[in-house]
């Protein structure tokens, strides 16, 4: 994930905002009536926290959005970050994951083994969960074929395949109910309806609550954190595509307070969705001006000559797979031509 030097969308809530520049963790706090913040820590990485939810039955029930890191003692953290506000994890029934990242889905195996609540995922996100937990299997290889593909240094690709070979602990989670866009999630007091945006992985899911006018959008929209792009995707998928198109699907829902999964809540859907319609633009017309140069160069070289906000020289591990996994896309997106509608329909987005 890339961060942008300034943003385009205002702040619903001045203490998470504060709490993401200093690097810290933000308090729990109301959303809505029902519905809560609860801020989790991360226990490595650049992200200091994922931005949990904790959604009120009028019967009592809990049921929560990406609960966070895997672990007893995240369970704990948990648990006590709940009790502070006034809640048991005990009355916790529902699990819902956007996705299958192990700060998003990692501790719903933890909550369900202690509550027997149900676990939830897209039905897409099940399958890619099966692939991306297998994918640096000695027998699959296919990582390290990847890896060589691209051109990464030797000295490189054990820094990414251990990246890959930590963020696997979810590996055996099995939903309890597996869903798809148009599939509502009813609770008491409470109603989601599911929406496949896919991108950042094959089956990421966004959750819209029309009632209270608010729309959970996991990693698939963040207030100023350019998502990753194809970090989960089905063999066979065109992942920049679809996370172009389904972040154009979200404009129905514009007007919503926006409970994304790190950072900030926001205001301001529309000018984002633009803005990260933009940077990918743009990055597809730097690669683009890079064809006529480095021709059938290898992945690593276009890379390394791209615009990175961190810098190149600062990706390390898993923002550095992330990197050349945008780097392979925006590429093919180009050579294969399908890139020049995009690039026509916003000639301005410079």
């Amino acid at each position: 994930m890339v961060k942008p030097l300034t943003g385009s969308v205002v702040s619903a809530s001045v203490a998470q905002q504060e709490a993401w520049r200093r690097g810290t963790v933000a308090k729990p706090e109301l959303v809505t009536k029902g519905v809560w913040s609860v801020p989790v820590p991360i226990p490595t990485g650049s992200l200091p926290a994922t931005l949990s939810y904790l959604l009120e039955g009028t019967d009592g029930s809990l049921h929560v959005i990406d609960p966070g890191w895997e672990g007893e003692e995240a369970l704990d953290g948990f648990e006590q970050t709940i009790e502070s506000i006034g809640f048991s994890l005990d009355a916790v029934s529902t699990v819902i994951a956007t996705h299958f990242h192990p700060d998003h889905l990692g501790l719903a195996s933890f909550i369900r083994e202690r509550t027997d609540a149900l676990v939830v995922l897209s039905q897409t996100e099940r399958t890619v969960l099966q692939q991306e937990t297998n994918i640096d299997d000695p027998k699959n290889g296919y990582l390290a074929r990847q890896l060589e593909g691209w051109g990464v240094p030797e000295d490189r690709r054990e820094e990414i395949r251990g990246s890959f070979r930590r963020s696997s602990d979810v590996g055996s989670i099995v939903p309890n109910r597996e869903v798809n866009s148009g599939d509502v999630l009813e609770f008491p007091g409470h109603s989601l309806e599911v929406v496949v945006t896919p991108g950042h992985t094959s089956g990421h899911i966004c959750l819209v609550d029309r009632q209270r006018e608010v729309i959970y959008t996991g990693d698939h929209i963040l207030p100023e954190i350019f998502p990753g792009i194809g970090l989960g995707s089905l063999m066979g998928t065109r992942p920049l595509d679809e996370y172009l198109s389904s972040v154009a699907a979200l404009e129905p829902f514009d007007n919503f307070q926006v409970l994304p999964g790190h950072e900030y809540r926001f205001m301001g859907l529309k000018v984002r969705r633009q803005a990260i319609t933009s940077h990918h633009l743009r990055r597809s017309r730097e690669i683009e001006a890079l064809i006529a140069v480095l021709g059938q160069a290898p992945v690593w070289e276009y890379a390394s000559r791209l615009t990175w906000t961190a810098g190149w020289a600062g990706l390390r591990e898993f923002w550095l797979y992330s990197a050349l996994r945008q780097t392979d896309m925006h590429r093919e997106f180009v050579v294969s031509g399908r890139a020049a509608p995009w690039l026509h329909r916003l000639p301005n987005s410079d």
